[in-house]
This record gives C-alpha cells, sequence and structure tokens, in this order.
C-alpha cells in the first residue's frame, strides 16, 4: 500500500528526532545547525515505520550528530584562525603591527569536554607552551596535569592515585604512537641511523602540546579499532575511546589556538623555531583529521599551514639576490645558527621537523590542488625546493656541504613518491585551473594548451623509464658497510611496503591518466585513458599485498573514476580485501567517490564538458583530500 502524504509537521528528519522544525526549505535551521540530512517529501520515507527500522534510523542519527559535534566545535577554532591568517603578511612583517595583531585574535569559545578534562593540561601556567631550547625538557606537556574540577569528590590520597595513573596511561598512549601509529601512517620515512632516526619526535611531543593530544588522539584511535576487531572486546571499549579521542582533540585545539595567538603577536622573523613548531602543529591535526575520516576541515588547516610557511620562506629563505635557499633556514634552526652542517651530521631536532612537516606540506598541497580546481598553494618553492640545484642556482648560494648535489626535500624519503611526480601534478593542476579560466573568458589556446600538455607528458613519461631502469637494477644489497645502517633504518623489515619505485610508477601512470583528462576532456572510452587505465589496475593487482592502497588513494581513485562498467567490482574488490584496515585513511572516501561517478555515468556521458576530475574529487559535496 502506498505511503500516506503529509501535510505539514516539518522536515521527516527533525519529526524522527521529535524536535520542532520551522520548515525552512530546502533545509531547516536545526538540520542545517547539526550538519545533517534534511529530507522533505510528500511520501513517508520507508524507515519511518513506526517499528524496527525507526527505531535504527534514529539510533544511526543520534551517534551521526554526536559524532559531528566534534567537527563542527574544531570548525570554529579554525574560522577564528582562519580570519587572523588574512592578516599574517602584514601583521608579521612590521614589528609596530604586533599590538594590531594581537586585537585581531578572538577567543573561540572552549569544548566543554575540554574544560573538564581530568587529563588536560594546566594552560595557566604556561605562556608559551612550546618555548625553549632542544634541551629545555622541563617545559614538556606531560609535567602535571590540571585539577579536575571534581577534586573535591576525592580524598588527597585518591587523586594523588588518579594523577598517577593518568600519566601512566598518557606514557602508554605515547609509545603507542612512536612505536605504531607514526610508521603506520608514515611507512616510507625510514629516516637512517646516522640521523639518529625519528628522536625529533618525541621531543616535539614533549615541547608542543597541540601535537602532544594530536599524538594522544590519533593513538587511543587505532587502539579502539584494533580493539573493535577482538571477538571478544567489551562494547564499553569503544565508546571510552571515542569520548577519549574528542576529549583530546579539543585539548590539542585549545593549545593550537594559543600558539597561533602567540606568533601572530609576536611574528614570524625572529621566531623562527615558534614559527616552525606552529606549523608542524597544524599539519599534524591536519593529518590526525584525514587518519580518522573526519569530514570538512582540512582546507581551513592547509590554508592556514601555507600561509605560514609562505611567511618563514619571505622573511628566512631569500639570499640578497633574491633567490629562494631553503638551507639558510635550516641553518638558522641549527645548534649554532648559520653553521654549515657537514655532510654526514645529523639533523638537529627543528631542522628535522622542518624538513618532516615541509615534505607533508608539499604533497599535502599539491593532492588539495587537484580537487579544489587551483594551482597549489606552494607552487612558487617548487623548483628551488625539489628540484637538483643547478649550476645558476650555486652561483648565488653559500657554498653548501650536506645537500650540495640533492634537492633540498626529497619526497621519496617522506611518502614515497619521486618530487618530479608530485611537481607534475602540481603543473597539470595548474594547467587544468588556467584552462577552465581561459575557457570562461572566450580566449583559450588549443594550441598553447596542447604545448604545455605535451612538455609536462614528455617529462613524466621520460622520467618513468628512468624509473623502470631503477626497478630492474636497483635493489637492497645484505653486503658491504651499509648492512647494519640498512637493518636499522628497517629496509629488511617483513612489514615493508612496496617499494618506491612500484609506487611512484602507480603515482606517475595515475598522473598521466589525469593530464589525458584535462587535455582531452572526459572520455573515458579513448584508447589513451583505457590504456593508462588497464595499465594502473594490473599494478594495483601485483601489489604484494591490499594494505598498500593506504599510499595509493589518490592514483586509486583517479583510475576508478575512469574505468569501465567491467572493471567497477575490480575496485570494490581491493577495498574489500584490505580488511579493518579500510577503516582507516581515505579509501572508503576514494571508493565512495567512484560509486557516485559510476552511478551518474550515463548523465555525465551526456554532458562531458561539464565533468572532469576535479568534479568527481567534489561529488560527495566537499572537495576529497586523498591522503
Amino acid at each position: 500500500m502506498a505511503a500516506t502524504s503529509r501535510a505539514s509537521g516539518g522536515c521527516w528528519t527533525c519529526r524522527l528526532r521529535r524536535k520542532k522544525c520551522d520548515d525552512e526549505r530546502p533545509i531547516c535551521k536545526g538540520c542545517l545547525a547539526l550538519e545533517i540530512d534534511c529530507l522533505y517529501s510528500d511520501d513517508k520515507p520507508e524507515w519511518m515505520d513506526g517499528a524496527e527500522k525507526q527505531k535504527r534510523k534514529a539510533d544511526w542519527l543520534k551517534k551521526e550528530v554526536k559524532r559531528r559535534a566534534a567537527h563542527r566545535r574544531e570548525r570554529r577554532y579554525l574560522q577564528g584562525l582562519d580570519v587572523r591568517l588574512e592578516s599574517l603578511d602584514a601583521s608579521l612583517t612590521d614589528d609596530s603591527n604586533r599590538a594590531v595583531a594581537k586585537d585581531l585574535i578572538n577567543a573561540a569559545p572552549l569544548s566543554s569536554s575540554a574544560a573538564t578534562s581530568s587529563t588536560s593540561r594546566s594552560v595557566a601556567e604556561k605562556s608559551t607552551p612550546n618555548s625553549g631550547s632542544d634541551s629545555a625538557l622541563t617545559d614538556s606537556p606531560t609535567s602535571a596535569p590540571s585539577p579536575d574540577e571534581h577534586a573535591d569528590d576525592f580524598t588527597p590520597a585518591c587523586k594523588q592515585h588518579r594523577a598517577r595513573l593518568s600519566r601512566e596511561a598518557e606514557a602508554h598512549s605515547t609509545m603507542m604512537y612512536l612505536d605504531y601509529v607514526f610508521p603506520f601512517l608514515f611507512p616510507y620515512y625510514r629516516p637512517s641511523f646516522s640521523d639518529i632516526g625519528r628522536g625529533w619526535l618525541l621531543v616535539l611531543l614533549n615541547k608542543n602540546n597541540t601535537l602532544f593530544h594530536s599524538a594522544l588522539s590519533l593513538a587511543g584511535y587505532f587502539y579502539g579499532i584494533v580493539i573493535g576487531q577482538m571477538q571478544y572486546a567489551p562494547s564499553e571499549c569503544h565508546s571510552h575511546n571515542l569520548e577519549a579521542l574528542q576529549e583530546q582533540q579539543g585539548l590539542a585545539l585549545r593549545w593550537l589556538q594559543r600558539e597561533m595567538q602567540d606568533i601572530v603577536t609576536r611574528g614570524v622573523k625572529g621566531n623562527l623555531a615558534e614559527a616552525n613548531r606552529v606549523m608542524a602543529s597544524i599539519i599534524q591535526l591536519m593529518t590526525c583529521d584525514i587518519a580518522t575520516a573526519k569530514p570538512g576541515n582540512w582546507e581551513m588547516h592547509l590554508g592556514a599551514a601555507t600561509e605560514l610557511f609562505n611567511e618563514i620562506m619571505k622573511h628566512h629563505a631569500m639570499t640578497e639576490e633574491g633567490h629562494a635557499c631553503f638551507m639558510m633556514v635550516l641553518l638558522q634552526l641549527g645548534s649554532r645558527p648559520f653553521t654549515w652542517t657537514p655532510k654526514n651530521h645529523p639533523w638537529g631536532s627543528d631542522q628535522a621537523i622542518l624538513r618532516f612537516f615541509t615534505a607533508q606540506l608539499l604533497f599535502l598541497d599539491t593532492l588539495a590542488s587537484t580537487a579544489l580546481q587551483q594551482p597549489p598553494k606552494l607552487q612558487q618553492w617548487h623548483y628551488s625546493l625539489m628540484m637538483p640545484l643547478d649550476d645558476e642556482a650555486l652561483k648565488h648560494m653559500p657554498k653548501l656541504e650536506k645537500e650540495q648535489t640533492l634537492p633540498h626535500i626529497n619526497l621519496r624519503d617522506f611518502v614515497g613518491v619521486e618530487n618530479w611526480i608530485i611537481i607534475s601534478i602540481g603543473e597539470i593542476a595548474a594547467l587544468d585551473s588556467w584552462k577552465k579560466e581561459m575557457k570562461r573568458s572566450g580566449s583559450l589556446s588549443v594550441a598553447q594548451l596542447v604545448t604545455r600538455a605535451s612538455a609536462i607528458e614528455q617529462r613524466l613519461r621520460a622520467s618513468l623509464e628512468t624509473l623502470g631502469v631503477a626497478i630492474n637494477h636497483d635493489g637492497p644489497s645484505v653486503d658491504g658497510p651499509q648492512h647494519l645502517l640498512q637493518y636499522f633504518a628497517g629496509s629488511f623489515s617483513p612489514h615493508m611496503m612496496h617499494d618506491v619505485a612500484m609506487n611512484s610508477r602507480i603515482w606517475a601512470q595515475a598522473a598521466i591518466t589525469y593530464l589525458s583528462v584535462v587535455l582531452s576532456g572526459w572520455q573515458p572510452s579513448s584508447a589513451e585513458i583505457r590504456g593508462s587505465v588497464a595499465e594502473t589496475i594490473e599494478m594495483f593487482l601485483s601489489l604484494p599485498s591490499p594494505d598498500c592502497l593506504r599510499t595509493l588513494v589518490w592514483p586509486f581513485t583517479i583510475t576508478g573514476c575512469l574505468a569501465g562498467p567491467c572493471q567497477e567490482q575490480t575496485f570494490r574488490d581491493l577495498v574489500a580485501s584490505m580488511g579493518p584496515l579500510k577503516v582507516l585513511g581515505t579509501i572508503r572516501e576514494g571508493l565512495a567517490i567512484m560509486e557516485r561517478v559510476w552511478e551518474r555515468r550515463a548523465d555525465i556521458d551526456e554532458n562531458p564538458d561539464h565533468w572532469d576530475l576535479s568534479a568527481s574529487l567534489r561529488s560527495l559535496q566537499q572537495p576529497a583530500l586523498l591522503l
């Protein structure tokens, strides 16, 4: 029997929640505020049956409202920061403007979970959470917990016991992050034994409250995922870990706001180390959101981090001749500023922090540009940071020792992708943006488009041939004096991901597919695109484990969106074969994008001029950053 029509009473979502609805169209204020689906229809939805389906839908909606609460709270913090960052260029270049900059900071409301946390750090006792030198670990964020607001309910002995348990739990979570979570998130980052490994990360966690709480939240999230897979895990473990995750994220945001206020007030010019750590905090929070599949806030994180990095480069990297020299920034962060670093000398903690998070930022910024339809925000620094130094550039720089023949940042050491691929993807995104702008203005030159695209493609294919040689002839050697160092670097670990050459080859082939769409439009049936898609799928199927897909989400999604109907199930099966690991990161978001594109295939084919890969990456109502 057909469902009855509804004359009034507001949207179906408010009726399900038993809330008063203002009947605003197309979305009521209640659903808009909570960021949930608002359903208006004449017919009663299938789940509104007054029985089991309605109960399940109501329970799911309650969980969704609670899950999105942390997202809304985080966005309020970030919107305050985002507005202030628009004045960074002016406020950080002139000391006289610092008082003005301080007045521009609006205190964001503190989350109730963060304000009442029994494990939170005492903000009142420290004006600058991350101040001090590398050796000054007395400012450690783990030095003392803040008082519990309900402390009067306990005896002194009980309060002391609770504080000890809190510190012990944090120590366990910190080691869980260092031993398991960080290596999982960054499997290709294996600093050499001579560079003292990842010691800088422990230093940073001790100094920086934002990073510390963000690391605890990630450790708790991963632990919850693992516990959730155990057959006899108690259900309260999951809810407890979810509450702990939200609590730690709230604390991280409070500390980030404090750090941002401090750096905007004091300026970047004379506070390089502090600015470096604030940038690291922002990127870490963005990584945390992506790893836990939180929606929506990465654009504000990315805007803040790129603006801060631009200020660091403008103030600390420019030579007298006007050339950008990243090595100059690294030298200022050394234990003896402006003293040249010997080639085999390990990086200091602040230097290692800058190198690691700069690599992450270049990578994230470039991937974001493919969804945002704009050139990478940091594209002006790509060649000076990621290309080998040529003779002309060397003439305008002081003599280098440690990085004389290498790019300043080698992404293969951090994310497992060669520099030339990321540079090329950035150029393709810029070309896509230029093409759209020229079409809007009616001045597109097809000849110029083909010339620019051909230059990018030639470089990609030539580099791919070189990469093929590396796959055939280069491999880890177990002989020689480097064997011990390679062993400690983890090169022979049984958990090692597929090698950098294989990873880079897949990324490069997906970049060629991306370029074909920018050049020729949405033509999945063309010989060039079909051949590129088929070749990439073959490489996906040759991976040693489906788990490897977690470092390949962008090429996986780009390829899948252009796959034919007979190839769709291959992508579904690859994601399904990841098992529980598919809940970490953005692989499920990538598959959801593909499914959306496949559903709309008929409509897209009718109007191919109105569709491209950037539209695909925005098909879930917000741009996707597929890390």
